[in-house]
Formats: structure tokens, sequence, C-alpha cells
């Protein structure tokens, strides 16, 4: 971890899973870790991180009060990964040797190229694959849920 805050990237299902169906236990759980973490972005104890790929994710949901609420939390990161030649070339090693889904890799390769601490989401396939790479030496990034990042943190 850096000496300065804690830097996170948070995939876009963190930024959507305040308006899933709250009848689930594990949604439940996890809009709570997720609403912690913003409070923890808001008051400076964490630092965050949005990129382009979550400005064009972001850019397709149907649903004007979505698109805003997370337009609005977008405001509290203290910096924008624009894409470089960089992420692109990890992305495309992600994609072609590590079996990592394009739009997953491209947050993986955001994330580390831009030294954040961690990336958060609620994709267990994706924390899954960022244990592995980051146990193989191909990434840094710690990939974590939103729930056992808040216990770690």
């Amino acid at each position: 971890m850096s000496a300065s805050l804690p830097t996170v990237y948070l995939d876009m299902n963190i930024y959507k899973r305040p308006f899933d169906d709250q009848r689930q236990m594990r949604i439940q759980i996890e809009t709570l870790a997720i609403t912690m973490i913003f409070s923890f972005i808001e008051s400076g104890t964490l630092s965050a991180r949005w990129s382009f790929v979550l400005d064009y994710e972001n850019s397709l949901d149907p649903v004007l009060d979505r698109r805003a609420f997370v337009q609005d939390v977008s405001l509290c990161c203290a910096e924008i990964v624009e894409p470089d030649e960089s992420i692109r070339e990890l992305a495309l090693q992600l994609v072609d040797t590590q079996q990592v889904q394009a739009r997953d890799a491209l947050h993986l390769a955001c994330a580390e190229q831009s030294g954040c601490d961690y990336l958060l989401t609620c994709d267990d396939r994706l924390v899954k694959h960022g244990h592995e790479l980051r146990k193989s030496g191909v990434l840094t990034v710690q990939v974590l849920n939103p729930v056992d990042f808040v216990q770690e943190v």
C-alpha cells in the first residue's frame, strides 16, 4: 500500500449496487459496505480514481437517475484515469493470456497503471481473477469485494 491515503478504483457495479434489489441479504450487506466506502472517500480517509471506462459504462445506463447519481459520486474522485498505451497493452495482455473479459481487463489495467492499492467489485469472478493475477505477479492492485475491503481496512 502507498505511504499516502489508500487509493481505490471502484468497478461500475459498486456505484450501481444501491439500486439493486435490496431484499437479498448479500446485496444489503454490500450496499452497506459501499455506503461506508463512499463516506470514507467523501471524508478524505480514502482516495478514489475514476476512469474513461467508467464514464463509458455509466453513459450506457438507460435510467437517468442512476446515471446522475454515479456522475455525482464520481466528482469525489481525486483523479481521472485517461486512456493511454500502457493501459491498452496491459488490458490486451489480460484478455489474450489470462482470459479476462475485455471491460474487466480495462478496469484492472486502469487501476494497476494508475497506481491504485485496491480495485473494489461485487463481481466474484473478477475478484477471483484479480487474486490469481496478483498471486502470479501480473498485477499489484488488490481486487476485493467491498465487504472484505471494509473488514480489512
